[in-house]
């Protein structure tokens, strides 16, 4: 018998006066239904009644009244169903045979009963400790993930906030302690090193404050938006590190709107944009496409750099990973926050070699239904 059959019987609790009760009441019950069927049925037919009773109350019930019942079906046997009927006395004295082969049987039946019921609850109980015991395994793999997780962020966040930190401290004490000496020309190349250094930290910071927000659930602010227009703000915003790059651009004019964020799909454009500026050659073409497939938006954007090691593909997009490229720094939340404003939008992001060399990031974007419809004013309109 499984644990599953007798939980039932397991969570029924009763007082011991009332499971005694209870036996007495169910040895009866078998005894009126034995006498009404009595001319009805062969005799063999009530011992399978009472030994059936025997056995549903060793399920139910615990030892002391599961005995005590065995002992009352086996005497309402006797009363009711060894001649003389009605009475204790035995007119055939190999019926004490029959009566203790019975008496054995159901006591037998209730010791491997209760037996059966026994181990039904200690394996009932090592399974809930089983369970407790992953639970708790997985909670403190959860935990040291979380405290690997904090320590990588804090070394990482550490290392590349204190290297444009000292360079904006080294460049403004320069200028400060050495402005005398300094031609105009130095002095400019110093100023532009903080203004570097200073668009490094901002955009360090800006990744981790949105990936905070984003794991916190940020809500979209939605609305229906020219691709080429959110493209176009993002390479506005890094014009100045795009400079001697030719960026060739490739979305239809007709491509329907999309129904996004406006500002977090900006800023996908800007950290896959900054991760090439990162990772290619200076003066290398960089390349934008999007098209209509089958109901989603489909966007490329290619460099002719080195691409992806082996293997790198399925982990660019994990937080905190970063290409191993010398002299090439960063937290390596750039992407990550790609794939999840991506996701958020419920669209899907792939990371692969293009067939040109360099790498590729495809995105997809739902169409998102049908867009509003834009009427030019007449002439006539005042």
């Amino acid at each position: 018998m499984s644990s599953q059959l007798v939980v039932p019987y397991l969570g029924m609790k009763s007082s011991k006066g009332g499971e005694y009760l209870s036996s007495i009441a169910v040895a009866g019950l078998c005894s009126v239904i034995a006498v009404l069927l009595r001319n009805h049925l062969a005799r063999e037919n009530f011992v399978i009644i009472y030994m059936f009773a025997v056995m549903a109350v060793s399920i139910r019930y615990s030892r002391g009244p599961a005995l005590v019942h065995a002992i009352l079906a086996v005497a309402s046997f006797h009363f009711f169903f060894v001649p003389p009927f009605d009475s204790f006395r035995m007119e055939d004295p190999t019926y004490v045979v029959t009566l203790f082969g019975i008496l054995a049987v159901a006591l037998v039946t209730t010791k491997l009963t209760m037996k059966i019921r026994n181990q039904a609850a200690e394996a009932l109980q090592r399974e809930e400790q089983t369970k407790e015991l992953y639970r708790l395994r997985e909670e403190a793999e959860m935990e040291v993930q979380k405290e690997r997780t904090r320590n990588s962020l804090l070394s990482a966040v550490s290392h590349d906030l204190k290297t444009p930190l000292a360079s904006i401290y080294g460049a403004a004490t320069s200028l400060l302690e050495e402005e005398e000496r300094l031609n105009a020309a130095e002095r400019r190349d110093l100023s532009q090193s903080i203004c570097a250094e200073a668009e490094r930290l901002n955009r360090i910071l800006t990744n981790l404050l949105e990936m905070t927000r984003l794991e916190s659930g940020r809500k979209l602010t939605r609305g229906w938006y020219p691709l080429e227009e959110v493209v176009g703000a993002a390479l506005t915003r890094l014009e100045r590190s795009l400079r001697g790059r030719p960026i060739r651009t490739d979305i239809p004019p007709d491509l329907r709107l999309v129904w996004v964020d406006d500002v977090l799909l900006e800023q996908v454009f800007i950290n896959l944009l900054e991760n090439i500026v990162k990772y290619t050659p200076a003066g290398t073409p960089i390349g934008i496409a999007a098209w209509e497939n089958d109901g989603w938006i489909e966007v490329a954007i290619e460099d002719r750099g080195p691409g992806f090691a082996n293997g790198e593909e399925a982990h660019v997009f994990d937080k905190f990973f970063r290409g191993k490229v010398a002299g090439v720094r960063g937290v390596g939340l750039g992407l990550a926050i790609c794939k999840a404003i991506i996701e958020r939008h419920e669209g899907t992001i792939r990371a692969a070699n293009g067939r040109s060399g360099g790498a590729c990031i495809q995105f997809t974007l739902p169409v998102g239904g049908i867009p509003p419809e834009f009427h030019e004013a007449s002439e006539n309109t005042v």
